[in-house]
Formats: structure tokens, C-alpha cells, sequence
């Protein structure tokens, strides 16, 4: 059964799969290719989202009851199935792609020493008891660390007022639109995974409101980002930063004796990646509950969690790998975050009998409510009566 998801936390959901990921990588690409400018990188792609999410959504109308899953597979038997499983071998790549990720990333800026093998199970058998935990466990890591993470972002640009120098930013209004196409070609892929959650919730708790909020703060977030990396690190040095979030943490200095506050900001940012992790873990096992039966999604977790550390060190061989194949990944990202919702869009509509069904329910509950109080009586008298036939018979008597 679908956990019950409300406006607040489906803002929280999609701040988890939006920013997660886009923090850590594709910051360098766009500022390598629309410089001063990467910060309107993201304009196009939340215009695109808006509108894939907007269709999502309305699609989500039509079924209010169910998950975009129970929807492709009730109206379209095959092919509906074949389309679930699309996105769960897309959602499943993505996963060994973030475990990988994240894994180089807590390796060469934190455990230097620490075998990036031992990090990556370590992340693994944490991303596996939560997912245990179900959608509910997964709300409530959101709800904590991904508040704690805009904290953090809201107090970051008063702590870097010394560093900044804005000339990074100049010529202002001289604009590379080429650029900053660029630059929204490698950050795409990376924000538009909040596709998977109309995926996991169902229809009526799916609004579009939510998720444009949540679309709009952290395009917002990831702007301001964007601008503290460049002002503060400059545009030639940024964008040739494997990892420049972490390098503008780097930037942070309180006082004399506290100057590594970096370690700080990743005890709140890391548990954020961590329950990403968990998300894509948790996606791809009730995806498979859903599209074959008699499949528990709580025992598949461990098996998909051990094929899935296997994966991160096959498709990718190192960090540059990594960082390279983003390029070509959005083509693929594209399908299924765009192509897909148009298709459904279109195409995924409720059958006539199940839309006089729902309108016949809608009718007898209707009528219902007015005579609710006649019924109820009528079955207590019918209880009642049925109570003293079997008295009369002795059957169900207790010894007094």
C-alpha cells in the first residue's frame, strides 16, 4: 500500500532527488562552458521539468487511487509492463551511478586511506535498512537531513562575505547562450530524477503544486550555489574542479582555530546523499513488487543492493569516467524524463468501464452518507435477530 505523502513532503522528495547529485558533479561542466553565466544554466531545465511534471501530473488525475506503476500495468498489460520495466533498469543505473558517486567522493576529499570498496558497502548496507523501513523512513531522513541541508545553504553565503569578490561575475550582461545550453545539457540528467516519484506516490497525493515548490527552491538553492562557487573560486579554477561544492566548502574559515568547517557542512550533506541512495534502492524493488507478482520488495532489496555494488565498479572504472559519460547520458536521461511523460500523457487514460464504475462508487457513497443512520440500524436489527437464532440453538452459548 502507498504511504500517504503531504505537501510539505513531497517539497522535501523532490529538494532529494533534485539536489542531491547536481551538488556534486555537474557544477564544473556548466561553469566550463557558460562560465560566469552557469547560474542561467538552469533556467531552461526547470522550464522543462515544469512542463514533464505538469503532464505526470495530470496523468496522476486520472488515477488517484493508484501509482504511475499499478496505472501502466492495469491499462496497458504489456506494454505498460514494458514501460515499468524501462525505468526501473533506468532507475537502477542511476543507482550504481550515485553509489559509485558518492563513494569516489567520500574517498579522495574525506577517507583518503579507506578503500573505496570498504566506503561503497558501507553506503550500501546503510541504504539497505532504510529502504527496509519503507517510503516512511525514507519521508523521515528527508524531512530531517534535507531541512538540516538548507540551513546550512542559507548560512553558507554570510560565512563567505569575505572571499566573494564579484568581478567573477563580469561581464554581466554579456551572455553565451550557447553556453548556457551547455551547461543545461550536463545539469538535465541530474535534477529531472524527481520523474521517479509519481512512481512511488499515489495519484491523489501527487499535486502538481507541490512539485512545482519544490522545483522552483531548488533551482533557486542550486543558483545561489552556482554563484558562491564562481564568486568566491573564480570561473578559471571552478571549472576544472572535480568537485567544487566541495572545494567552496573548503572557503569557509570562522576563526584561526576552526578551519575545516568543510567537515561540518558534510555530516549534514552526506546523510542527504545517503537517503538518495536509499530512494534509488528503494525505486527499483517496489518497481519489480509491482510489475511481477508474487515478488516481495523487502526481500529483494539486499540481492539488488550486492548486484548493484558489482554494477558501480563495472560500468565505471574511475572518477574521470564518471564525470565524462554525463554527456552522453542525458541523451538517455531525456527519454525517460521528457519522451516518456508525453507518451503517457497521451496515451494513459482509465477505460470507460472503470470511469462508470468510479462515477456509479461515487454515487452509491453519495447516497450513502444520507442514510447512514437507517442502515445502521437495519444491520444492528439483522445482528440482532441472527444473535437469538443461534442462542435459540445453543451453539454459541459461553458456560455461565
Amino acid at each position: 500500500m502507498n504511504q500517504k505523502v503531504t505537501h510539505r513532503q513531497m517539497i522535501l522528495l523532490v529538494l532529494l532527488l533534485s539536489i542531491s547529485g547536481t551538488l556534486i558533479q555537474p557544477h564544473a561542466q556548466a561553469i566550463y562552458y557558460a562560465e560566469q553565466h552557469a547560474y542561467l544554466s538552469y533556467v531552461p531545465v526547470v522550464l522543462v521539468m515544469l512542463l514533464s511534471m505538469w503532464m505526470v501530473s495530470r496523468v496522476q488525475r486520472r488515477f488517484p487511487d493508484q501509482d504511475l506503476f499499478e496505472a501502466l500495468a492495469g491499462r496497458f498489460p504489456f506494454l505498460g509492463r514494458l514501460a515499468g520495466l524501462m525505468y526501473i533498469l533506468f532507475f537502477f543505473f542511476v543507482f550504481a551511478r550515485d553509489i559509485r558517486l558518492t563513494g569516489d567522493y567520500i574517498s579522495i576529499t574525506l577517507l583518503e586511506t579507506t578503500p573505496i570498496s570498504i566506503v561503497v558497502l558501507s553506503l550500501i548496507v546503510m541504504g539497505v535498512f532504510i529502504v527496509r523501513g519503507g517510503l516512511g523512513s525514507l519521508i523521515g531522513m528527508a524531512e530531517l537531513y534535507v531541512t538540516l541541508f538548507l540551513l546550512n545553504s542559507v548560512v553558507v553565503p554570510f560565512m563567505l562575505i569575505q572571499q566573494i569578490n564579484m568581478d567573477n561575475l563580469m561581464p554581466y550582461f554579456n551572455i553565451d547562450v550557447a553556453g548556457v545550453g551547455k551547461g543545461s545539457w550536463y545539469i538535465f540528467s541530474f535534477f529531472g530524477e524527481m520523474i521517479a516519484l509519481p512512481f512511488v506516490v499515489k495519484g491523489g497525493d501527487f499535486k502538481f503544486k507541490s512539485v512545482s515548490t519544490g522545483i522552483i527552491i531548488s533551482a533557486l538553492l542550486m543558483m545561489l550555489i552556482v554563484v558562491e562557487t564562481i564568486t568566491s573560486i573564480g570561473v578559471p579554477i571552478a571549472s576544472r574542479l572535480v568537485y567544487p561544492s566541495y572545494e567552496l566548502a573548503r572557503q569557509l574559515q570562522i576563526s584561526d582555530f576552526l578551519d575545516r568547517f568543510d567537515l561540518a557542512l558534510a555530516a549534514a550533506t552526506l546523510p542527504t546523499m545517503i537517503t538518495k541512495i536509499a530512494f534509488d534502492l528503494y525505486f527499483v524493488c517496489w518497481g519489480l513488487k509491482r510489475m511481477i507478482p508474487n515478488v516481495s520488495g523487502k526481500v529483494l532489496t539486499g540481492p539488488v543492493a550486492l548486484v548493484g555494488f558489482v554494477c558501480a565498479f563495472w560500468f565505471f572504472r574511475n572518477a574521470i569516467q564518471l564525470n565524462r559519460f554525463t554527456r552522453e547520458w542525458t541523451w538517455i536521461a531525456i527519454v525517460f524524463e521528457v519522451l516518456f511523460p508525453v507518451v503517457f500523457y497521451l496515451f494513459l487514460r482509465p477505460r470507460k468501464k472503470d470511469k462508470q464504475r468510479s462515477s456509479h462508487q461515487k454515487s452509491r457513497e453519495h447516497s450513502g452518507k444520507e442514510n447512514t443512520e437507517p442502515e445502521q440500524e437495519t444491520v444492528d436489527f439483522g445482528k440482532d435477530k441472527e444473535k437469538g437464532r443461534k442462542d435459540s440453538h445453543g451453539g454459541e452459548l459461553q458456560p455461565s
